[in-house]
């Protein structure tokens, strides 16, 4: 796509910046979606919560949009080479897996002492390993054992996707798009089964061929888009440009945002949330940040987090009915009390999961792919993309 041109320093802590806070609204968004479910329908704020967060899920599109971008940012200098392509694929995973399995395991036990399951020792495993568990429905596939880990397993088949493109070297976009053709394209003509909705793909009888085959991963591929665009001086300024226009940008971010308020093409297929999503990150990304001199501490470090409170919201709410349940107290009967209590020991459990899981142990975690002389993959650990 020509030649790979940055923008300026002045920016790079603002899109830094623009991209945590991307994350946290996407994180928040997806969990005051399951949060709402502990009020009833006659509850107070339960309308108003129904409405702005009604399309909850969309959070997961946006975050893969981030993913597909983040990809193409953190790997754009990397020079292609077997111990750099293994560091490259040990990294993400040591970024994801290790507060992923903490807090599964937790959740695991913490549902062994509500309802027995004979099969959750099964579930655990492919959950750990990111296999999905069934082939229905689209796009969960079984979901997990904690259930927002269904949409991990995409985000580590995409590093994998990632991992494998760099092996083609100067080549590498080409050979990434190529197996996006043959896995997005190729195999859902084959089986007679190609379709842009996600929740709609039909059964191509294997669960790991179910996921890789779903259109949910064009929203990836779209935030790939936008990476090669960005760092393409042409593309980018040609995108600058149009944004700057005076009703462009507003409007486009107003559309976006009414895409998800009101429904209007709801879904995880590229042409629904995933064009939405797209359009909110083009718009913030290519223009908002450059003029966002700073960005509030308290939305960066809720972004910082974000992988935290998505995998952390359900795990609390679900303690917190336990923890009601065991002392005779009434958890449900009026709920909005609940599901803001729920809301404030998210925040609190994620900071503390964030310092603890996320930074200190990935950080020990990653000593060993320590190069005292040089690092082919510059990423500080509170930047790192999650995806979710």
């Amino acid at each position: 796509m020509g030649q790979d041109q940055g923008p300026g320093r002045a920016t790079r802590e603002s899109k830094l910046n623009s991209i945590q806070v991307l994350r946290g609204i996407a994180a928040l968004y997806v969990t005051i979606y399951h949060l709402k479910d502990v009020m009833p329908a006659d509850a107070a704020f339960r309308k108003e919560i129904d409405f702005i967060a009604g399309s909850g899920p969309a959070g997961v599109s946006l975050f893969f949009v981030i993913s597909g971008f983040i990809m193409v940012h953190i790997t754009r200098n990397t020079v292609p080479s077997g111990r750099n392509i293994f560091r490259f694929t040990a990294k993400r995973l040591i970024r994801i897996w290790p507060a992923y399995a903490v807090i599964t395991l937790g959740y695991c036990l913490l549902h062994s002492r509500i309802a027995s399951n004979p099969e959750w020792p099964s579930e655990l495993l492919r959950s750990l390993l990111f296999i999905p568990l069934a082939n229905t429905p689209a796009p969960f596939y079984g979901y997990a054992t904690l259930n927002v880990g269904w949409s991990l397993n995409y985000e580590i088949y995409f590093y994998l996707l990632i991992a494998v493109s760099m092996f083609f070297s100067r080549l590498r976009w080409y050979a990434f798009f190529v197996m996006i053709v043959v896995t997005l394209v190729g195999i859902p003509a084959y089986y007679g089964a190609f379709t842009l909705k996600a929740d709609q793909m039909p059964d191509l009888g294997a669960p790991y061929l179910n996921m890789v085959a779903n259109p949910i991963i064009w929203n990836f591929v779209f935030g790939v888009f936008l990476g090669r665009a960005y760092y393409n001086r042409f593309l980018h300024e040609q995108i600058r440009t149009l944004l700057s226009l005076k009703p462009v940008a507003p409007a486009l971010l107003c559309l976006a945002i009414w895409q998800f308020l009101s429904g209007f093409l709801g879904g995880f297929g590229p042409l629904q949330w995933g064009l939405g999503s797209t359009v909110i990150f083009a718009v913030f990304v290519f223009h908002y940040q450059e003029r966002i001199q700073q960005f509030p501490s308290w939305l960066v470090r809720l972004g910082d987090m974000s992988f935290s409170i998505y995998l952390l919201h359900v795990p609390v709410v679900v303690g917190l009915g336990f923890v009601f349940r065991k002392l005779g107290f009434p958890v449900y009967s009026e709920g909005t009390a609940m599901f803001l209590l729920s809301l404030a020991l998210t925040f609190v459990a994620s900071q503390v999961s964030y310092d603890y899981l996320e930074l200190k142990l990935t950080s020990r975690l990653s000593r060993w792919l320590q190069d005292s002389k040089r690092q082919p993959v510059h990423e500080p650990a509170s930047r790192q993309a999650t995806g979710v």
